[in-house]
């Protein structure tokens, strides 16, 4: 599998869509870990091209991360 291939995944017991954007070795088990972002019919859109700014995996991360403030 690469960056860009489409994957299914069970969750909840429901084949879900998603895109591998990325790829991590866990560091304790030694596992090649997917980075994946689910692909919901629901929000896909059309944009131009002109219109697009590249995106690192490590920012798209960081927006998904959750911040807690204690």
């Amino acid at each position: 599998m690469k960056i860009g291939d489409i994957v299914s995944k069970k969750i909840y017991g429901e084949d879900m869509p998603f895109c591998i954007i990325g790829f991590y070795t866990n560091q304790d088990s030694g596992e090649r870990v997917a980075i994946l972002a689910l692909l919901d019919p629901n929000l896909i859109i059309e944009a131009s091209v002109k219109d697009l700014a590249p995106m690192s995996a490590k920012n798209l991360i960081a927006l998904a991360t959750p911040v807690y403030v204690h």
